[in-house]
């Protein structure tokens, strides 16, 4: 082993001993901070997988194609009317509609599904937890897929906790906001603008 080796052998000797002595102390605020790592490669797969399983019943299939209009050898193609619009009617636009802006999205009809199914396996797991502390719903949100990185705000505010999920993937605005008090569990979808860091509620 070179002499480069060694040192960084040391140095990793020395940071894990003082590791172990600051260990106690953060073991309490473990439940209420996501570890500062990121999510491994395998974890964000799994993830992905988990949010695809979860929202395939929300997914239309896909359409027939379409049985092609191209005229066969010696025909001519078929003449169709033109469809004039009514004069009070406008051609129909891409435009988003004025309710919807980039700082008050709204869901889709596929994520307010999507949304549904979340709020409905998180809602069973928490229901009935006795006396819930930000740690538990930790482990139960993890156990179900929902990796660190996207549990944010997870607190306790008079014996309830509160805590916000980020779904947003692949341009999409789905978000979760809820609350585990025993019986009283309840979890909401919303939508989140696509771009830009989480932050529920700004």
């Amino acid at each position: 082993m070179g002499a480069a080796a060694l040192a960084m052998v040391a140095l990793a000797a020395c940071g894990s001993e003082q590791a172990g002595g600051r260990q106690q102390n953060t073991a309490n605020s473990v439940g209420a901070q996501a570890p500062a790592i990121g999510p491994s490669p395998d974890a964000q797969v799994a993830f992905m997988e988990m949010l695809e399983r979860v929202g395939a019943p929300c997914v239309p299939d896909a359409p027939a194609a379409p049985e092609s209009d191209d005229p066969g050898p010696g025909e001519h193609p078929p003449t169709r009317p033109s469809e004039l619009l009514p004069v009070d009617e406008k051609p129909p636009t891409d435009a988003p509609s004025p309710t919807a802006t980039p700082e008050h999205p709204k869901l889709n009809g596929v994520e307010a599904c999507e949304g549904r199914e979340h709020g409905n396996r998180i809602t069973k797991v928490l229901t009935g937890l006795n006396k819930p502390a930000t740690i538990q719903v930790r482990q139960k949100l993890n156990k179900l897929g929902y990796i660190d990185s996207r549990i944010h705000g997870l607190k306790v505010e008079r014996g309830v906790v509160r805590f916000y999920l980020d779904l947003r993937v692949m341009g999409g605005q789905l978000a979760l906001k809820g609350t585990a008090a025993r019986r009283k569990t309840a979890v909401g979808a919303f939508a989140h603008p696509t771009e830009g860091a989480f932050k529920p509620g700004k």
